[in-house]
Formats: structure tokens, sequence, C-alpha cells
């Protein structure tokens, strides 16, 4: 067993099973298999087509129902006993979405135990009206007896220690229940206002503000931006961002087959030109490439 895990939930879509692709090749692509496992807890329905697509010692693949709650299926894992430990046995977890890429710098990255490393979310973004979901947010943590350090535009991934991103998750979990049970009775409200299609990033910015001090948060080498920003040291994982007129690699495009194909000679230097590169590269490419220590 490798020291670390990388966590996903594969839900019952045909995309988000050739999206979870994307994580896996590049996991391969720059051997980040031989020191981080993949632990994809996956609806029941699809099990045998991602076991068939995807094979490694250092894959592991666990059935899961989807969650009572659907928006909480890629935390939900975290409120069975059984899966926390299994979890426990890593040093540190990442928990991600499918559509995801590694960047050649995440295989030489050694993350510090008491550092929790967060993306860059888009659900208060605005100066108008994002300061109104910031100060709600801010009640409502008072509210619910939980700590404030104004920690704002959190993205939904997640890496620290693995007690870390196991109590950050099960709070996370109690408060988007807690969030749709109770903050949305007069409608769903609309983005980029308070709206109920964001109740999962309020909840884990709420509990990360509760469980990690300014001087405990590393914000921005994941969610990378997948346009024409150069892929630097610091960038350790590139989020599929969806539809953006500022997104050079829209995965919605990418799936209605609108994206322009584009032959590489080389690995690119920008983010959406390597996920453009990676979609589009079939496994064996990937482990010649691997192979020819690129």
């Amino acid at each position: 067993m490798s020291k670390n895990a990388i966590v996903v939930y594969i839900n019952d879509s045909e995309r988000t099973v050739l999206e979870f692709g994307w994580l896996y090749k590049t996991w391969l692509l720059w051997s980040i298999n031989e020191s981080w496992d993949i632990v994809a807890f996956t609806n029941p329905s699809v099990v045998e087509d991602v076991k068939s697509k995807y094979s490694h010692d250092n894959l592991k693949v666990i059935e899961m129902a989807p969650a009572d709650k659907p928006v909480t299926n890629s935390y939900a894992m975290f409120e069975d006993e059984n899966n926390i430990d299994i979890l426990r046995e890593y040093g540190f977890l990442f928990r991600t979405g499918c559509d995801s890429f590694l960047t050649r710098h995440f295989a030489d990255f050694k993350p510090w135990k008491d550092k929790v490393y967060v993306g860059i979310g888009l659900h208060a973004a605005t100066a108008h009206p994002g300061d109104l979901v910031r100060e709600k947010l801010s009640i409502l943590s008072n509210k619910l007896g939980l700590k404030w350090h104004g920690l704002s535009h959190i993205g939904h991934n997640l890496l620290a220690s693995s007690e870390m991103v196991i109590a950050n998750s099960i709070l996370q979990a109690s408060l988007t229940k807690w969030l749709l049970e109770n903050s949305f009775t007069n409608g769903d409200g609309s983005y980029p206002s308070w709206f109920k299609g964001e109740v999962s990033q309020y909840a884990h910015e709420l509990a990360i503000n509760s469980n990690v001090s300014p001087l405990g948060i590393h914000q921005g080498s994941i969610d990378t931006w997948c346009g024409n920003n150069e892929i630097t040291s610091l960038d350790l994982h590139i989020r599929a961002w969806p539809q953006s007129n500022d997104v050079f690699f829209d995965k919605v495009k990418y799936h209605a087959g609108d994206l322009p194909k584009i032959k590489f000679n080389e690995v690119p230097k920008t983010a959406g030109e390597y996920c453009v590169f990676v979609a589009d590269m079939d496994i064996k490419e990937i482990l010649l490439l691997n192979q020819k220590n690129i």
C-alpha cells in the first residue's frame, strides 16, 4: 500500500467514468501511483465498467451506493465507519473530483502535516453579492457554534492529513444536510447570490473556517485554472472547470465534440492544452510516455 491516497467518487454516468480516466492517466503518466493510491468509491451500476477500463494494483475500486443527498456523494464515503477504517491507513488524503488532471509537480510534492491545502471556489467570487454570501456564512457559523476565521473562496477539493480530511468531510456532510433543511425555506435562490446549487461549497467553507486557522491554510496549488495559464511548479492539480469564456479546456464542449483536435509533439506547458493532450490520449500512449521518462 502507498503512503497516501487520492479519494474520488464515481457516479453512474458514462461521462464521469470517462472523466475519471483523465485523473487516472495523469496518475500513471508521472508515476504518482508509486506514492499515492487512488481509492475510487463507485456507484454499483458502473463498478464493472470502471474495473474493466482501469486496472492497477494501487487503484482500489470500492462499491458505494449514492448518498440520500446526491450533492454529498463526493464526501459521503466519510460517513461510513468501514470506509473511514480504510482511509485512516493513509498518511495524507487528497479528496477530489474525477474531472481532474494531476501535473508532473504532484509526483515530487511532500505535503506538510500541519497544512491544509484547498483550491479556489467561485461560489462567492463577486464583490457584490459575494460579500452578502460571505456575511451570511459568518452569521451561520456563529449561530451553529463554529469558529469563523474569514477564510473565503474555498474550493471543493481538499488535501491534508487523513485525520483532517476525515474530520472536515464528516462536518461538511452534516452542515450540507443542515443547510438544505434550514437555509432555503423561501426558495432555491440564484447564483451568484445565495443559491442552493452551491450548498456543498458553503458547507465546506464553514467547515474549513471552523477547523483550520489562517496560518494552517494553503490555497491555490490545487484547482488550477484550465486556460492559457502556464503550469508552474506550484500547480499540482488542474480542475476541468465547467463552461466559461476564459477556459481553454471546457469539458462541456469536450463531451459535445466541439473542441479542436490538436496534435502535440510534446507535453504542453499551458494548463488548457495539457488537459486536451491528456483527454485525447489513450492509456497505452500514456504508458509509453511514462517509460520514456518525459
